[in-house]
């Protein structure tokens, strides 16, 4: 483990066996914990959450020796050598810190902070200190590697223009006024940054993968649910940079038909999307839609997408990714840095919908 307050990039060579915390016990902790559960030489020894039997049940779970009640109780307790924080975003800086404090390595949720001007504030504070990667795990989905592979190979040729979008039904209520996302996560009924801030934030970051530097032309929202303090629907018009090429992007989480068991049944209720994605090229066009990438045109491709294990695959790659950089000492793709350039997107979004 890193003694406190030294720069924390050294490797750690293949063979140590990494000692892991996990912060939090929510619905998401499964898909972290199978993915770590998959990585040799890797052992969740701890997990923390605000409610202690909620910790244990999921140590319980997966095997975990030691459940804790508070963060700051398991960092002091154990022997770690990365943390894996799993919780809301209003808890990252706090806990990120609290690790860093003690020289421990910190995979993050994402967004590193609520706002860009905190986060950036986060990752100045931990610069040096301890080895930092926001685990932004959608660009890791096998498909959306597949997708950059074929741009990098010039299959589908100059990038003129694109649409994405991810439908949801999780914030419509039944008929007993239950809403399946506040359900399985209680904070989005008190989020005011939802529709952009918790989710399209992920295909922001996703664009960015594939397309480089984005620059928000316009955006709108709306708050279609009175109970609810955060939008519930968003479209955001970005360009690339250079190029200018046109970039729509549409979230909403009260699309009737749209996500849910049926979708995907393998997903918690309230998780599931539907996502649509289309590159329009000079040589050929893409379309990521339903169970398939398709190349049309100049190129003609097909790969089938399985979502289910796509959605557990971008965990177990980006956990495999930290890891593999902490024993290496390379940079994460998901930095702190290249997080800010996503917030600042998720910023100016939210700014120019304001205005």
């Amino acid at each position: 483990m890193t003694p406190p307050g030294q720069a924390g990039d050294r490797p750690r060579p293949e063979g140590h066996g990494l000692r892991v915390g996990l912060i939090g016990a929510g619905d998401m902790s499964r898909y972290h914990l199978r993915a770590w559960q998959k990585l040799p030489d890797v052992e969740v020894v701890a997990i923390s959450a605000l409610h202690l039997e909620r910790a244990q049940a999921r140590a319980a779970e997966f095997g975990i020796p030691a459940a804790y009640a508070g963060a700051r109780e398991m960092l002091d307790g154990e022997r770690l050598d990365a943390v894996d924080i799993a919780t809301w975003r209003e808890t990252h800086a706090e806990l990120t810190l609290l690790a860093a404090d003690r020289g421990i390595d910190v995979l993050c949720q994402k967004p590193l902070a609520p706002t860009f001007a905190e986060a950036e504030e986060l990752a100045k504070a931990v610069h040096g200190r301890v080895r930092l990667m926001v685990h932004e795990n959608r660009r890791f989905a096998p498909h959306f590697r597949t997708i950059r592979r074929w741009i990098d190979a010039g299959r589908i040729g100059e990038v003129r223009q694109v649409v994405m979008t991810t439908w949801r039904s999780s914030l419509i209520a039944d008929p007993d006024g239950r809403r399946p996302a506040v359900e399985r996560a209680a904070y989005f009924g008190r989020e005011r940054r939802l529709m952009i801030g918790e989710a399209l934030i992920h295909q922001l970051d996703v664009l960015r993968y594939l397309l480089g530097p984005l620059k928000v032309v316009a955006a709108r929202t709306a708050r279609t649910e009175p109970d609810l303090p955060g939008e519930t629907l968003a479209t955001i018009l970005l360009e690339t940079v250079p190029g200018g090429a046109p970039v729509v992007l549409g979230g909403s989480f009260v699309a009737p038909g749209f996500g849910g068991p049926r979708t995907n049944p393998a997903r918690p209720v309230g998780a599931s999307t539907t996502d649509r994605l289309e590159i329009l090229g000079s040589v050929s066009s893409l379309v990521m839609g339903g169970d398939a990438l398709e190349l049309r045109g100049g190129e003609t491709d097909h790969e089938a997408v399985d979502g289910a294990d796509a959605y557990q695959a971008c965990f177990d790659a980006a956990i495999a990714h930290f890891v593999a950089c902490l024993r290496s000492g390379e940079p994460f793709e998901t930095d702190p840095a290249d997080n800010l350039e996503t917030l600042r997107l998720v910023e100016h979004a939210y700014a120019l919908a304001q205005s």
